[in-house]
């Protein structure tokens, strides 16, 4: 029987080794296994947070871009107001000059420079209140009903030429200068 124990002594040894190494296997994997695992993680996390950071800025960088465009058309709309506002006060004054005793010296020499551009004699067309100051200015009135804040439109006496001089018309054929004034640019 002492064979017997012995054999079954070693079979016992043979299979606590093999247990013993099996395990020893399986831990190394394992902690290969982690280590790996870790590693993968480590790289997901890092991709994941340099994603997570350009994401972030492109949307910063988009969010700021829209901020700074809005505060610009913002800007633009108030300085378009401002320069409207200023346009309707300027042909408020130049309504009111319209009615100065200096705006009829200013109609003869508009008169005398319409005669000089447009070759001798012109016809104008221009407001009711304006023909009697016109007419002494020695000019032939075609019609007394135009609608403006002050001037007039000339015509040459053989009607191939003309020239409106209307304050309305200055001002629109000025109005770069004019915007150019009002916001203090030169």
């Amino acid at each position: 029987m002492m064979g017997v124990d012995s054999l079954l002594k070693e079979v016992e040894e043979k299979r606590s080794r093999a247990l013993d190494a099996l395990e020893e296997e399986f831990k190394a994997k394992r902690e290969e296994i982690g280590k790996r695992t870790a590693s993968e993680s480590s790289y997901i996390a890092e991709a994941a947070m340099k994603e997570a950071g350009d994401l972030s800025q492109k949307e910063t960088t988009r969010v700021l871009g829209a901020a700074k465009l809005q505060a610009k058309k913002a800007m633009f709309d108030a300085t378009e107001a401002l320069l409207e506002n200023n346009i309707s006060l300027l042909k408020e004054e130049l309504a009111n000059y319209a009615e100065s005793p200096a705006y009829k010296q200013l109609l003869s020499k508009m008169a005398a420079y319409a005669a000089k551009r447009l070759g001798g004699k012109v016809v104008v067309v221009c407001r009711e209140e304006d023909a009697v100051a016109l007419k002494a200015a020695g000019v032939k009135i075609a019609s007394s009903d135009l609608n403006s804040i002050g001037g007039f439109r000339a015509e040459s006496s053989d009607g191939t030429l003309e020239m409106d001089l209307t304050f309305e018309e200055i001002l629109r054929s000025r109005e770069d200068e004019v915007r150019s004034a009002i916001l203090g640019k030169e």
